[in-house]
């Protein structure tokens, strides 16, 4: 039942995707006519930010295209390309990296899901809990180093991580969390990163299973400044930093998925092109079957 989507994807193991592009007709603002584009994979349709187009189409230049489903405006970019297509650059690499030096907004939707199969898998014999967390990458003040945490009573060393409070923003959460495990208060930089996980697993010091859905922050630190930590946090863990490199070493046991963040912020990986849990994608939500997402996309259209 469960996967490692992360894990797969970090190990080259990619899904083949065997479905046929479409043409698709756009409407674009302030132009008179219609635009037919091509579109590589149907089933994120969704996550559609972009519409490319040949160098030649300079008429075109600075206007704007409706998307096709949510009739949001997208930009329209100049391109060295044949014909137009439309850009999808959370899950594709070449469009992802378009996107970063146009600054275009990347919107992600699949989530991937990733489930521990160590001593942390989920327990048959334990109850389940459903839970919105952060993730922090921390960077060191003056130093090449990021902070993780070394847990004391479990074989756990990770990025700060926890859950968000009723009543909290996950930014609120992520500022709290860092201060609560860390001591640490002054930030010359926080920003939530662009891509959201789920990780399952047996939560041992709470004794329940969980089922997390995961928003990551890049932290930088201003200085070294720290507040005393609670006694109950100094029992459980330490803080330490470390490079990338040995980072990843780190946190091959158990935490692929943060590794993931980590080459994410170092821009070391770009668009997530694996499986995982469609999001941010309307009737399309939480499906975890391409074919079932490309036949619904396809129906949709067919039916307009």
């Amino acid at each position: 039942m469960w996967r490692n989507d992360v894990k797969d994807f970090m190990n080259g193991k990619r899904e083949i995707v065997k479905f046929s592009p479409i043409d698709v007709t756009l409407d674009v603002n302030d132009y008179d006519d219609t635009l037919i584009a091509r579109l590589e994979r149907p089933d994120l349709i969704f996550g559609v930010t972009f519409l490319a187009v040949p160098l030649n189409y300079e008429y075109l230049e600075g206007k704007k295209a409706l998307h096709p489903i949510t009739k949001e405006e997208i930009p329209i970019i100049l391109v060295d390309t044949e014909k137009p297509y439309l850009g999808i650059p959370a899950h594709i690499e070449k469009d992802y990296q378009l996107a970063i030096m146009c600054d275009i907004p990347i919107k992600q939707v699949v989530m991937p899901v990733n489930a521990s199969l160590d001593e942390n898998k989920p327990r048959e014999d334990k109850e389940w809990s459903i839970r919105e967390n952060v993730v922090l990458v921390v960077k060191h003040w003056s130093e090449d180093k990021y902070l993780f945490i070394d847990y004391k009573n479990q074989s756990w060393k990770c990025f700060i991580s926890g859950g968000v409070e009723e009543g909290e923003t996950p930014k609120e959460a992520a500022i709290r969390e860092l201060k609560e495990e860390s001591g640490y208060f002054n930030l010359k930089e926080i920003r939530e990163m662009p891509f959201k996980m789920a990780n399952v697993f047996y939560a041992a010091h709470k004794g329940v299973n969980r089922y997390s859905n995961v928003t990551a922050f890049y932290i930088e630190l201003q200085d070294s400044v720290r507040v005393d930590l609670d006694e109950n946090e100094k029992s459980e863990h330490e803080v330490k930093w470390e490079t990338k490199e040995n980072l990843y070493e780190i946190l091959k046991n158990g935490f692929t998925d943060q590794i993931w963040l980590l080459k994410q912020h170092l821009n070391e990986i770009g668009a997530y092109t694996g499986r995982g849990k469609f999001i941010n994608s309307d009737f399309l939500n939480n499906l975890e079957n391409m074919d079932e997402a490309y036949n619904r996309v396809i129906n949709y259209l067919n039916a307009k």
